[in-house]
C-alpha cells in the first residue's frame, strides 16, 4: 500500500465505520480550535507583560481544574455515562473559557480563562479517547483508529496555529478565542448531532474481549492492573511533560532567545511553531501505520530516543547566532517521537485494561497531561527567569531521556 497515494488512502477511509469518521471529523474541529489557545496563548499574555512564571502558574492552575474533572469524567464513562453528552458539556465550557480569555488584560483573568479551558479538556480528553476504541467495531484495529485520530488531531493543531500566525501579522492573535468558539458551535449544532448511536459498551465486546475479561476477573476486584500499567504511565507522564514544554516553554524561549540565538519576533516564533506542526500534520499517520504492529515497548524506546536527539540538537541552538536552523533540525526527531508515541499510548492503555475500567484507566492515562501541565511549565518557567535561557532545561529533558530508555521494556 503506498502511504502517500490519495486513492489508497480514500478506499482505506472508506473502511472506517461511519461512527468512528464522525468522532474523527469533530476530533479534527477540536483541533482547530485548541491548536491556536494552547500554541499561542503563551505568546499573547507574554506580550501583556506576564512572566515567564505567571504563564505557567496558568497552565498549572488548568491542569488542576483538569485532574479534577478527569477522575469525574473516567468514573462516569465507566458508568455508561453516554461520551457524546460529555464532548458537548466540554464544547459549552470551553466556549465559557474561550470568551474570558479574549476579553482578558491582567494576570487574574487569565488564570480564571485557564482554569475552565482544563476543565474543559479533562471532560473532553477521555471521552474522546474512549469513543474511538467503541467505535471500531472490529472492522479495523483500535490501532489504527488511533493513528486516523491522532492525524486529524495533528491536521487540525497545525490549521488552528496557522490560522493564529496569519491573525499575528494583521496584529489580531486573539482571534484563536474565536476560531475555537466557531469551532466548538460547528461540533455542537452539525457533528454531534448527526452521531445517531452512541454505542452501548456491552454491545461491543468482541470474544478477544470476553475473554480478556475473563482471564483478568481476580484483577478487576483489586485494581492490581494499574500496577502493571505503572513503566507506562511513567514514560507518559514525561512524555505528555515534554508535549507541556513544546506547547508553553518552546514558544517563550524563541521569544527570549538563547545564550547567543537572538530573540525572535512574535510572527517569527508563531511561524516556526506552523513549521512544526505541519511536520506533525504530515508524520501522524504514516509513522502510526508503519509501526502499528510493532510490539509497545520498541515504539516507546524508539519515541524517547527521537527525543533525546530532538533535545539536545535543541539545547545546541542555544549557543549559534543561526540557532534557528537547528531548531528546524530539532522539530524532525522530536516530530516523529510525538507521531510514535500519541497513538502507541492510547492504544497500549486501551488492551492492558479490563473492560470494566475502561474509562477509568483512560482517565487515568490523561490525568498524565493534567499532572505534567501542573508541575512542569511552573518549574519550567522559573527556570528560565532565573537563568534567562532554556539551555539548561532541554539539557536535563535529554538525561531524563536517556534515564527511561531502559523502562521502556517494561512496556507490554
Amino acid at each position: 500500500m503506498n502511504l502517500f497515494s490519495t486513492s489508497s488512502f480514500s478506499n482505506y477511509w472508506e473502511r472506517v465505520p461511519l461512527s468512528l469518521r464522525l468522532i474523527i471529523k469533530a476530533r479534527l474541529w477540536t483541533a482547530i480550535g485548541a491548536g491556536g489557545v494552547l500554541y499561542l496563548s503563551p505568546i499573547i499574555f507574554n506580550s501583556l507583560g506576564l512572566s515567564a512564571e505567571q504563564i505557567g502558574s496558568g497552565i498549572t492552575t488548568a491542569a488542576f481544574a483538569g485532574i479534577t474533572t478527569r477522575f469525574g469524567t473516567g468514573h462516569l464513562l465507566d458508568k455508561k455515562f453516554n461520551y457524546g453528552k460529555a464532548i458537548k458539556v466540554a464544547c459549552l465550557i470551553a466556549i465559557f473559557s474561550d470568551v474570558i480569555l479574549f476579553y482578558s488584560q491582567g494576570f487574574l483573568a487569565y488564570l480564571c480563562g485557564q482554569f475552565f479551558l482544563g476543565a474543559a479538556t479533562g471532560i473532553y480528553w477521555p471521552s474522546v479517547e474512549l469513543a474511538v476504541p467503541l467505535n471500531c467495531h472490529s472492522k479495523i484495529k483500535s490501532s489504527e483508529g488511533y493513528s486516523l485520530a491522532r492525524s486529524a488531531d495533528a491536521i487540525g493543531v497545525t490549521l488552528g496555529v496557522l490560522l493564529g500566525t496569519i491573525g499575528t501579522y494583521f496584529e489580531f492573535t486573539r482571534i484563536i478565542y474565536l476560531i475555537d468558539i466557531f469551532c466548538m458551535l460547528y461540533i455542537l449544532n452539525t457533528l454531534l448531532n448527526n452521531l445517531g448511536i452512541y454505542t452501548n459498551r456491552a454491545e461491543l465486546e468482541t470474544k478477544e474481549d470476553i475473554e480478556f475479561n475473563y482471564k483478568n476477573l481476580e484483577r478487576k476486584s483489586n485494581l492490581r492492573w494499574v500496577i502493571k500499567l505503572f513503566p507506562l504511565f511513567l514514560v507518559t507522564l514525561f512524555v505528555t511533560g515534554v508535549m507541556s514544554l513544546l506547547q508553553s516553554i518552546l514558544p517563550l524561549d524563541l521569544a527570549n532567545g538563547g545564550i547567543i540565538r537572538p530573540p525572535f519576533t512574535e510572527k517569527r516564533v508563531a511561524t516556526l511553531l506552523t513549521l512544526k506542526l505541519i511536520l506533525l500534520a504530515i508524520f501522524q499517520w504514516p509513522v502510526g501505520y508503519i509501526l502499528r504492529n510493532k510490539n509497545s515497548s520498541f515504539k516507546f524506546k524508539l519515541c524517547l530516543i527521537s527525543l533525546l536527539i530532538g533535545f539536545i540538537i535543541l539545547s545546541f541552538s542555544n549557543i549559534l547566532l543561526n540557532g534557528y536552523i537547528l531548531i528546524l533540525l530539532a522539530f524532525i526527531p522530536l516530530t516523529i517521537s510525538l507521531c510514535i508515541f500519541l497513538p502507541s499510548a492510547s492504544d497500549s492503555i486501551i488492551k492492558s485494561s479490563p473492560i470494566k475500567y475502561q474509562g477509568t484507566a483512560i482517565a487515568l492515562y490523561s490525568q498524565c497531561f493534567g499532572i505534567s501541565s501542573l508541575t512542569i511549565p511552573w518549574m519550567a518557567g522559573k527556570l528560565i527567569d532565573n537563568l534567562d535561557t532554556a539551555f539548561h532545561l532541554w539539557l536535563i529533558v535529554s538525561l531524563i531521556c536517556l534515564a527511561l530508555v531502559p523502562i521502556s521494556k517494561n512496556i507490554k
